[in-house]
């Protein structure tokens, strides 16, 4: 406690001063891959779901995709509780910790009270300090070794002064009861409109691509090929950027959090030598469509077809097809050679029943134990999965036994079943759309085996299916059905294990993020910019990688008087407001590129006018 104190410390100043740590060098810390990180991550997103950024968490709402309006270096990421109310652990139980104890590695840890902009104690390497929320006083208790230090009016915050310090948050655990998590950047406690009484929120603060590095091998296996590992930072970062104050619009303290109601972020737990790989080698990538951050949605494996967005996320929920198709998000073959011909219905069931080899995520291909399943279901499962909101009913009731299933409608890419009838005794219903179809007639009624050999549990869900033939017991009454499909997830966009089979074919991770995705660039994220009238021309300067060092300025002007580009520190481009006549300007600036890291700014001129901005690279 015998460190200098200083005062009058603005919350801008600290947080330029944990960006110039953060950006100027860092430990580098990494977990260790468990011996099959495929089976294990399986595991993972079985018990967890798939995240809010792949589109597997469609009850969370839609994606806020938008534009960033500056040039986006910190995030602040909201650590989720991992406790019950009984004590039992629950990875991401809850926003709400009734405290927060933390300790740090490396160096002293400037403890600040934001409200006040001032130092209130300094901790060092082998203190833990804990921090909670006194409702009756309306302030933030902060303990430290010796006992309580104080009541403060807050948020506070632990600012390293080391980029080599790492966080321990004691009071939390990710991936096992017993693992204390550790986070790079600063810590803040705070609280929202939001937050329960008396709890408070813990929030990471860090910069993008840290906060990328502790996603990336959450979100796909870290074994998968180092090009798959590449489209899945750039769809990350994407989803990460574009989602900017998120849960900040919903009363919380910060942009995104660390489960999958955004995407599943462990810090330097979750780290991993090829992940890093991945997030340099695409530093600031991202990609768009016309000028627009995509929803770059994805799921473990599609057997390979993926669908159109409309028929699995359908927008109104009681129309289907939905009336809001993506022009980026539409299936696509994903496989070499020929497309099948899903117009014959002989060639479509054929491709659903039998292995594909040519399928980018076949099961031999790239270990996909669910590039093809087959599940027997009795009539009387199906009947106990004809629960309230799973089906539309047609005529009659639903007491009575089911007596047939028959496909109504297939959907348009893939040629799954997008509306099925089961015909009862005593009525009939249709069940229609991706989710009650895995639930009612793509879910394990008993333990089955894989392509692989190795068993699925039963009650697990899969996917909807492609192909159903009834079975029927010995005295010839409807027995149930046998389903048939491919993939697990929600069909649309990028396939992980199809990203992991291309990378192995030979393709680059732009390659595979056009051959999901219709039509889109992959370059710097976009930004809107453009000047408050008497608030002074913006300086935006923006790092990127352009793996080749060849790129294309895109502008897409609104009323903008004029533009200066700065690329690399040494060239100067100007655009005039003739220059900036049209709809979109494009230019070459492959000259005055390099092969990797890339720093340019934008400086619009004039009192009005906007555009979007950004560099497509190859």
């Amino acid at each position: 406690m015998g460190k200098n104190r200083i005062s009058g410390i603005s919350r801008a100043a600290s947080l330029a001063v944990l960006l110039g740590l953060l950006l100027n060098g860092g430990i580098r810390v990494f977990a260790q891959a468990p011996d099959d990180d495929v089976e294990r991550w399986q595991e993972l997103q079985a018990e967890h779901g798939q995240s809010h950024a792949s589109g597997g968490q469609p009850e969370f709402g839609p994606q806020l995709i938008g534009n960033p309006t500056s040039a986006v270096t910190l995030m602040r990421i909201g650590l989720r509780y991992s406790f019950t109310p009984s004590g039992a652990y629950s990875e991401f139980q809850s926003f709400n910790h009734p405290f927060v104890r933390l300790s740090n590695t490396e160096d002293a840890v400037h403890i600040l009270d934001l409200s006040a902009g001032r130092q209130i104690a300094v901790m060092e390497p082998g203190m833990a300090y804990e921090v909670r929320y006194d409702s009756v006083s309306s302030g933030y208790e902060v303990a430290g070794p010796d006992g309580t230090i104080g009541t403060y009016t807050g948020p506070i915050y632990f600012r390293p002064s080391s980029p080599n310090n790492l966080f321990r948050v004691e009071s939390i655990r990710r991936l096992n009861a017993n693992t204390v998590p550790l986070y790079r950047g600063a810590i803040e406690v705070a609280r929202g409109s939001a937050t329960t009484p008396g709890s408070v929120n813990v929030v990471n603060v860090l910069d993008l691509e840290s906060y990328v590095r502790g996603v990336v091998t959450n979100e796909s296996p870290a074994s998968f090929h180092i090009e798959a590992l590449k489209a899945q930072a750039v769809a990350a970062r994407g989803y990460a950027v574009s989602n900017l104050g998120r849960f900040a619009r919903q009363g919380f303290p910060f942009d995104l959090d660390d489960s999958t109601s955004s995407q599943v972020y462990r810090g330097v737990t979750s780290e991993h030598p090829r992940g890093d790989q991945a997030v340099g080698e695409t530093r600031a990538l991202v990609a768009s469509y016309r000028g627009r951050i995509i929803s770059a949605l994805y799921s473990s494996s599609m057997g390979g077809h993926t669908e159109n967005n409309e028929w699995i996320f359908n927008f109104p929920s009681n129309q289907f097809p939905g009336a809001n198709p993506e022009p980026y998000l539409r299936g696509v073959y994903d496989g070499e050679g020929s497309a099948p011909d899903f117009g014959n219905e002989t060639a479509l069931t054929q491709f659903w029943k039998s292995a594909q080899p040519q399928t980018f995520d076949e099961c031999q291909r790239v270990r996909n134990r669910f590039a093809r399943w087959q599940i027997r279901i009795p009539a009387s499962a199906i009947k106990s999965r004809l629960t309230t909101g799973r089906y539309v009913l047609e005529s009659g009731t639903v007491t009575g036994q089911v007596i047939a299933v028959e496909v109504v409608q297939r959907m348009a890419a893939s040629g799954r079943v997008g509306v099925a009838r089961i015909r009862l005794t005593t009525g009939s219903v249709l069940v229609r759309g991706w989710d009650n179809l895995r639930r009612v007639l793509g879910t394990t009624a008993t333990s089955t085996i894989d392509c692989r050999g190795t068993t699925i549990a039963a009650n697990f869900v899969l996917n909807n299916p492609s192909a159903i033939e009834p079975y029927f017991n010995a005295d010839g009454t409807f027995g149930g059905v046998t389903a048939y499909g491919g993939g697990w997830g929600h069909n649309v966009g990028l396939s992980q294990f199809g990203a992991h089979g291309r990378g192995l074919s030979g393709q680059n991770f732009i390659q595979i993020l056009k051959g999901y995705y219709s039509g889109v660039d992959v370059g710097s994220y976009p930004i809107d910019i453009g000047r408050e009238p008497g608030a002074g021309p913006p300086t935006l300067r923006q790092e990127f990688v352009a793996p080749t060092g060849k790129g294309t300025l895109e502008i897409r002007p609104e009323g903008l008087k004029g533009l200066r580009v700065h690329i690399n520190g040494t060239y100067d481009l100007s655009f005039t407001n003739g220059d900036l006549a049209g709809s979109v300007v494009r230019l070459d600036i492959t000259p005055y590129l390099q092969p990797g890291a890339n720093l340019i700014q934008y400086n619009p001129v004039g009192r009005d006018g906007s555009a979007t901005i950004l560099v497509v690279v190859e």
